[in-house]
């Protein structure tokens, strides 16, 4: 059943994103049996082509029984040659801290988008990757589903 519902969720997503004239790359790392181990770092890679401002979210996927309130993330911009052009450990909220309400869109499971870069200029065009690295304590964080980078055109 909850592959009928991860296809169908895959089906939907590809549909819209057809009709998304900002988008330059989107794509999602799914976790086998929700279960993100600390060694796995899912790396995305995209091209820029030209010296506009980029717009870069970082979307995660938990679900109800995410045992933590928050998550810790790193992720890694690097160029073409795999040289760190910039990184920051960030921090999503992922449950109310008081009333433990689960922030994001979903039922069962809940997207998250996070504005990582707003407006980068990236230094020249070419091939660029996101790394993306949990930085719990846990070594194999339970109940996250996916992660995934978009990468759009910044709204004029």
């Amino acid at each position: 059943m909850k592959r009928v519902q991860w296809l169908s969720l895959l089906a939907l997503v590809i549909t819209l994103s057809a009709c998304d004239p900002h988008k330059i790359y989107e794509d999602v790392y799914d976790f086998e049996a929700a279960v993100w181990n600390m060694d796995t770092i899912p790396e995305f890679e995209f091209n820029i082509e030209d010296s506009q401002p980029k717009r870069i979210l970082l979307n995660v996927r938990n679900t109800i029984d995410f045992k933590s309130q928050n998550l810790y993330l790193t992720y890694y911009l690097l160029n073409k040659e795999g040289a760190e052009i910039k990184s920051e450990l960030i921090n999503i909220q992922l449950f109310d801290p008081i009333t433990g309400k689960p922030s994001g869109k979903g039922n069962s499971i809940f997207q998250h988008e996070v504005e990582i870069l707003p407006s980068y200029t990236f230094p020249k065009t070419g091939v660029f990757k996101i790394r993306v690295a949990q930085y719990m304590r846990e070594a194999d964080l339970q109940e996250i589903p996916s992660v995934g980078i978009r990468v759009e055109e910044t709204s004029n």
